[in-house]
């Protein structure tokens, strides 16, 4: 049986008996079998500001961290000064917990509490995590505190706490070269283990910094380190320090004879990028046959982002070679960027990698083989009509959602050309992907219709279709198609209705359910490539924990299939459609709280926050800037072999709950 609480002030305010009973209680191994903590996080889950701020001065500390973690995830600004308070409590893991909840509601109000209450916190694990929730909502001026901030080097929770701020602003945007350059003082060898992670996080996820001055430095961090995740990270970081030395690392790390790891290599193929291509052509072209898919899939996905057209024949005649069933989506990848560059003069080059791909297409064993050949056909949109075909013929699986990505491109490429009779072809056919009513269709035709270059204003006088659209979309599960047509609405009407809410109310968490669950619950997760363990983190995700369960005792997950696998980041299932747009017909509501993705993380996918349902995904590395975003609701404890095996189009055979 569900239980749906709705409290007033009155109601919990009655509660006295049943607070003061519960302190007297020794804690249950699964933490739900306390009612008031069911009530919290109840709370948290409908979003109720006013009635959790009344938790924050519970006698009972435990209630008050509760209530504190809760706002974590309700982000209100409302609660900003109210856990601020939280620093005068004697519980060191509640002033932890208030800074926690204050860096996540992003509000820039919290700046000047956390910079003051940074100065007199005695305890340096709270000040850590203080100084990482300044990077979560801090302005340029936070950024220039914690920048200037003398650590001393023995203070390791302060570094780590400087190393997060950094990053966590990065994250944001927020950068300074002075913050660049103290990243770089933190890879340095002497520095602890986990503050050199963090930093090599810094310098290899933020954009727009320039490190070719800190060569000698990434360099010589590399060469020392033994972490791998710092090594995965410092290997990205060198593609932003375009020196000779740098690119001599890159080649030895993809030419080395021996073991190195496949999350290196995908990074290092990643960071060549910013070199001349001529310098890099054949590492590319050699990594395409790796035998490790991963690397594979990332060499030939950036030959179809920057190859060249005097390789079109090269790149063909490359996938002609790959026969390997392993090597099918490198094979497609390689076919679309032989069409994107051969010459348009070429005809019969063209043609004959127009006709290997419809080929391959027809012969291939499964949708999602075919799919990735479909795609292919994107660089020359003469072959339109084809396409258009086998994606509305193919509503509601990963034929049509490939279909109309790859219509989306020959459109782009029509109205780049200045072929105005196909880019009116273009028009309507993305007005007819709007009418469907299929979301995948709708979520990304409405994506370029609002793309201001593409000027597909001048083609619809009446745009009365949007509406028509809008109004079947069924929420939540039609959520991606629906934000996606606000947005294009606006576009066209000159209105602001997408920064509203949409209309969309999270499922009751089912306590029954959740407490019936033990915090070491495994699931076995039975692929074609062997099993998954993972370990239900109830005690920290209960609505998403629970959900999961239910999923799998009602057989939603019977027969899925991975339908996305990025190179070093994650791989994903869960959706009924096999193509990411698809959702059992309601949300539940993000759960997050201060654990960090690692390598095995098993999180909720979203659109957005409260619009989880079904999704979820492993990592294949500790993905930082996922923290604080994604529910994290279970953690792999055996198995991640298999995980860093799984393709897309792979097969789930089962879920057993052990």
């Amino acid at each position: 049986m569900k239980h749906s609480f709705k409290f007033t002030f009155a109601v919990i305010l009655s509660m006295g008996v049943l607070l003061t009973a519960a302190c007297c209680t020794p804690p249950a191994k699964n933490i739900f079998h306390d009612k008031t903590l069911q009530l919290i996080y109840t709370l948290q889950n409908q979003r109720n500001t006013p009635a959790l701020l009344l938790f924050l001065k519970n006698e009972n500390p435990v209630y008050r961290k509760a209530a504190a973690k809760a706002f974590a995830s309700v982000q209100d600004p409302a609660a900003v000064q109210p856990l601020a308070e939280l620093f005068a409590d004697a519980e060191e893991s509640i002033r932890s917990a208030a800074a926690y909840a204050l860096g996540q509601t992003a509000n820039n109000s919290a700046e000047p509490i956390l910079i003051k209450t940074c100065q007199t916190e005695k305890s340096a694990a709270v000040k850590q995590d203080i100084l990482e929730a300044l990077g979560k909502c801090g302005t340029t001026e936070g950024l220039a505190f914690l920048t200037g901030l003398n650590i001393p080097p023995e203070e390791t929770n302060l570094l780590t706490g400087q190393a997060w701020g950094l990053y966590r602003f990065a994250v944001r945007n927020i950068i300074s070269p002075p913050g660049t350059a103290r990243a770089v003082e933190l890879i340095n060898p002497t520095k602890p283990e986990k503050v050199r992670f963090i930093a090599a996080n810094y310098l290899s996820r933020t954009r727009g910094i320039d490190l070719q001055e800190f060569a000698a430095q990434l360099l010589q961090a590399f060469e020392k380190e033994q972490n791998l995740f710092t090594r995965m990270n410092l290997v990205s970081a060198m593609g932003k320090a375009v020196k000779p030395e740098i690119l001599d690392c890159l080649k030895a790390l993809l030419t080395q004879v021996g073991h190195v790891d496949y999350r290196v290599k995908v990074n290092a193929l990643r960071a060549l990028q910013g070199f001349a291509y001529q310098s890099t052509r054949e590492l590319l072209l050699n990594g395409v046959k790796d035998e490790n898919t991963n690397v594979s899939v990332a060499a030939s996905e950036f030959l179809l982002a920057s190859g060249k057209g005097e390789d079109a024949q090269v790149y063909l005649d490359t996938a002609l070679n790959l026969t390997h069933v392993r090597h099918v989506r490198t094979r497609a990848a390689l076919l679309a960027a032989a069409l994107k560059y051969a010459a348009r003069d070429n005809k019969e080059l063209r043609d004959k990698i127009s006709g290997v791909i419809m080929a391959a297409y027809k012969k291939a064993p499964d949708n999602y083989a075919k799919a990735y050949y479909l795609g292919a056909l994107a660089g020359d949109y003469v072959h339109y009509a084809f396409v258009q075909t086998e994606t509305f013929a193919n509503k509601g699986n990963i034929i049509g959602s490939t279909g109309i990505t790859a219509l989306v491109e020959m459109g782009r490429d029509a109205i780049e050309k200045k072929d105005e009779k196909m880019a009116a072809v273009f028009a309507g056919i993305f007005k007819e992907a709007i009418g469907t009513g299929d979301t995948a269709l709708i979520g990304t035709a409405a994506g370029i219709l609002r793309e201001p270059e593409m000027n597909f204003k001048t083609y619809f006088k009446d745009v009365s279709f949007f509406t028509t659209a809008l109004d079947k979309c069924l929420l939540p599960q039609d959520i991606d198609a629906y934000l996606e047509l606000r947005q294009t609405m606006d576009f066209f009407n000159g209105t602001k209705t997408a920064a509203e809410k949409p209309p969309l109310q999270n499922k009751p968490i089912d306590w029954q359910l959740v407490t019936s669950i033990d915090p070491d619950r495994r699931v076995k997760i039975k692929t074609v490539k062997g099993d998954i363990v993972i370990r239900v983190l109830v005690n920290e995700s209960p609505g998403s924990a629970s959900n999961f369960v239910q999923l799998i005792k009602d057989g939603f997950y019977k027969e899925s299939y991975i339908h996305r696998v990025a190179p070093n980041f994650v791989i994903q299932d869960g959706c009924p459609r096999g193509d990411g747009w698809g959702s059992p017909p309601y949300s539940i509501g993000s759960e997050l709280g201060p654990r960090y993705y690692e390598e095995g993380s098993v999180g909720m996918a979203s659109s957005g926050k409260d619009t989880e349902s079904s999704q979820w995904f492993i990592t294949h590395s500790p993905t930082p800037h996922l923290d604080g975003r994604y529910t994290i609701f279970g953690q792999v404890v055996s198995g991640m072999e298999v995980v860093h095996k799984l393709e897309v189009g792979d097969k789930i055979l089962g879920f057993e709950l052990k």
